[in-house]
């Protein structure tokens, strides 16, 4: 078994759910279980055990309802085992790894992981909405590389608004937006559900959540939200029951860690991505945890 230290809040039970996932993935049995974390509390010298591991046994509980069948881990109650290999749930792991490594352990020389979790941020609002999906965020590889080239490039795919050509852009990247989404209809005419998507992998992420405002972002570029625009918030993190209303209300259509996974299915995660999510993953175990 690879050696898993405690997380630094003791007494956060996302963090000790997160650190028993981690356990599972990292022990030869693919398992963690109550005792486990009861005896590393033990260790520790914590206060209030039994109170910390109920309230990590019910976030687990919590995550096999939240993420469904793509969740990585069968859970008993008080046994988390592996359901099989961990690469066919990339979706999810990637997104723990992500919540638990300091950013600069997450830089793995010739991958992006900011890049691939907007990827799987964009099959998760595509399924989530059952329609069609940019990724905008820079830098970009899908859409033409200047903002406002690619603005161009939106607007005659959705049909929404004429971004005009000789706009001066003042050399904007993104501008807090990262995916566009939406449900067109057979016409193409205006008039659908469209998504505005910005998405933060990083801690700082309650910072961010204010960043994208499609209503400012449609009257600065697009002329104005003709039809309904839905801000959509992607974060790889759980957030507690107590401030998930406050998060949410700023985020609009907030994703967390499990609805991300519950919408991605494994091989359209990897499919692409190429295969960069696993390798990630595994330069992660591999580093991480020695």
């Amino acid at each position: 078994m690879k050696r898993v230290p405690l997380p630094s809040d003791l007494t956060n039970p996302i963090q000790l759910a997160d650190w028993l996932e981690i356990l599972a993935l990292n022990s030869a049995d693919g398992n963690a279980s109550h005792a486990d974390l009861q005896r590393s509390l033990n260790r520790f010298g914590a206060h209030n055990k039994d109170e910390l591991c109920t309230g990590a046994m019910m976030e687990l509980n919590k995550r096999t309802v939240a993420a469904g069948e793509n969740y990585p881990f069968m859970f008993s109650g008080t046994l988390l085992s592996l359901k099989g290999d961990w690469q066919e749930f990339t979706p999810y792991i990637f997104c723990l790894l992500l919540s638990v490594c300091e950013n600069k352990k997450k830089r793995v020389t010739s991958i992006n992981h900011e890049l691939m979790f907007e990827q799987l941020s964009c099959i998760a609002a595509s399924n989530y909405i059952g329609g069609n999906v940019l990724r905008f965020g820079s830098p970009r590889k899908e859409l033409p590389a200047a903002f406002g080239d690619a603005l161009l490039h939106v607007c005659a795919e959705i049909n929404e608004w004429s971004f005009p050509s000789g706009k001066r852009v003042l050399h904007r990247k993104d501008d807090g937006l990262d995916l566009v989404a939406w449900k067109p209809f057979p016409d193409r005419q205006i008039g659908k559900l469209v998504l505005f998507g910005h998405c933060a992998s990083g801690q700082d992420w309650g910072n961010k959540i204010n960043e994208l405002r499609p209503d400012v972002f449609c009257s600065r570029w697009l002329g104005g939200d003709k039809s309904p625009v839905v801000k959509t918030f992607f974060i790889p993190y759980r957030v507690s029951p107590e401030m998930w209303d406050f998060h949410a209300i700023a985020a609009k259509l907030f994703f967390d860690r499990c609805r991300i996974a519950y919408w991605v299915k494994n091989d359209d995660f990897t499919k692409v991505t190429k295969r960069a999510n696993v390798r990630w993953c595994r330069r992660i175990f591999d580093t991480v945890w020695k």
